[in-house]
């Protein structure tokens, strides 16, 4: 067999290896029973979050591992930074607080910068890549990436299940609050006669038309649940890569386009569990507003 084509079954075997790891994890997180004990403390909260950056960017480092990189160097690295981002993930959501607490809109965009960075070191972790070489925010359906490797520069891309989200909102007869919107750094939309006090989808935010500053903190923290998965998109950095080389069209979509899967996974482990009591995603935003 020529040295080519020993790469070319080296690197398949390894992309086939990566994936059955990927599909076993991904199992058992959409499986597993997340309500076996109760968080209630911020150590435990803490805890949850930096294992959630953990896990995810060290399987992701493992699955964008060079050839010739050490496996536990790479699984270290990733674990490393994916924790040091969930840490950030963590703090920013309990700097929403002050929203509901204080009755204060002025530590929302603080805590939208350092969610936005704790999340961007969880998906360089998953990229395998340094936790400085690219940076996002997302306002919405808005995602602006920032890369600082060799220069400094800009991509806007739209999100898009946000957008659905969007426009979804939008045909239900959900009037767009523009100050809403830029007091709490995301899309809002008002009903008077909402089903809910408060409704969440991807980075979309629905409100009845008064409530107080602590529903507008729970909604927010689940636009922060949904972000904190968005490392995982990178566990198909070897599929899109590949496409981005062989096909135009996709490139053209990708240049225009960012694809969430996130918001996927987020929404299938959101009902495991549909138990308003005992689901991991209401008991954390209920627990930092």
């Amino acid at each position: 067999m020529s040295l080519n084509r020993s790469r070319k079954y080296y690197n398949k075997a390894c992309i086939h290896n990566k994936y059955r790891l990927f599909t076993c994890l991904l199992i058992f997180f959409i499986s597993g029973d997340f309500t076996i004990s109760a968080q209630n403390t911020d150590l435990e909260y803490g805890l949850l979050n930096i294992s959630t950056g953990a896990i995810i960017g060290g399987i992701g480092a493992i699955i964008n591992k060079d050839s010739d990189e050490k496996i536990g160097k790479v699984i270290l690295k990733g674990f490393a930074q994916g924790a040091m981002g969930g840490y950030l993930v963590f703090e920013s959501k309990r700097m929403l607080r002050t929203l509901s607490k204080n009755d204060t809109y002025a530590f929302v965009y603080p805590s939208k910068i350092l969610n936005a960075a704790g999340n961007s070191i969880i998906e360089n972790a998953a990229r395998n890549d340094n936790f400085w070489v690219r940076w996002h925010i997302n306002f919405g359906f808005n995602r602006i990436d920032i890369y600082t490797q060799d220069r400094l520069r800009f991509q806007y891309r739209i999100n898009l299940f946000p957008l659905y989200g969007t426009i979804l909102n939008a045909s239900k007869g959900r009037k767009f609050h523009l100050g809403k919107s830029v007091q709490l750094g995301t899309i809002v939309f008002l009903k008077p006669n909402l089903s809910a006090l408060g409704k969440s989808g991807a980075n979309i935010i629905s409100l009845r038309t008064s409530v107080t500053k602590r529903t507008e903190a729970h909604e927010l923290i689940h636009t922060y649940q949904y972000e904190q998965l968005s490392g995982v998109n990178f566990y198909l950095d070897p599929v899109t890569n590949g496409l981005r080389e062989k096909s135009k069209l996709f490139r053209l979509y990708d240049q225009i386009f960012y694809t969430d899967f996130n918001y996927l996974l987020g929404n299938a482990l959101y009902y495991i569990n549909t138990n308003n009591k005992t689901n991991i995603f209401e008991k954390e935003a209920r627990h930092f507003n």
